[in-house]
């Protein structure tokens, strides 16, 4: 017969690897062979060029959003240029390169008017009253197509 003690049993496990610190250079995790410069450090470049860029097409850029959007939203050609000018800046810091600045900046435009549409019609919400008996049935019409 076996008698069990209340002594606990020390179990032994092997020890966790090492993980590399992310800027290490192992053979496992090599370093990319043109790495790119940090946004803050070595973006001198890209900053000159993007100010050059803003200088000769600031209003080709608002006009073109404006152009794009319907006549109601002309109030938001300022925001969608805005976001013209940041998806820019993203692709002069990745070290692309402009072939046709004009062209570029202006299908940048129309694809982020294009782009709020989009997102606009995923975001719309109705209010909608549910005392109102119309209203309530409106829904279940709407429930009902859709299912």
């Amino acid at each position: 017969m076996t008698m069990m003690t209340d002594t606990p049993v020390a179990i032994s496990r092997p020890p966790l690897p090492n993980r590399p610190v992310p800027h290490e250079k192992t053979p496992d995790r090599p370093t990319p062979s043109n790495p790119r410069p940090h946004p803050q450090h070595g973006d001198t470049a890209a900053r000159q060029l993007l100010d050059a860029l803003y200088r000769e097409y600031a209003p080709m850029v608002v006009r073109t959003a404006a152009r794009a959007l319907r006549p109601a939203d002309q109030d938001l050609a300022d925001d969608i240029a805005q976001e013209t000018w940041l998806t820019t800046w993203q692709h002069l810091l990745r070290g692309e390169a402009l072939r046709s600045p004009a062209g570029f900046l202006a299908m940048r435009a129309r694809r982020s008017a294009v782009d709020h549409y989009r997102l606009a019609r995923v975001r719309r919400e109705e209010a909608t009253d549910y005392t109102d008996d119309l209203a309530v049935t409106r829904i279940a019409r709407l429930i009902g197509a859709a299912a």
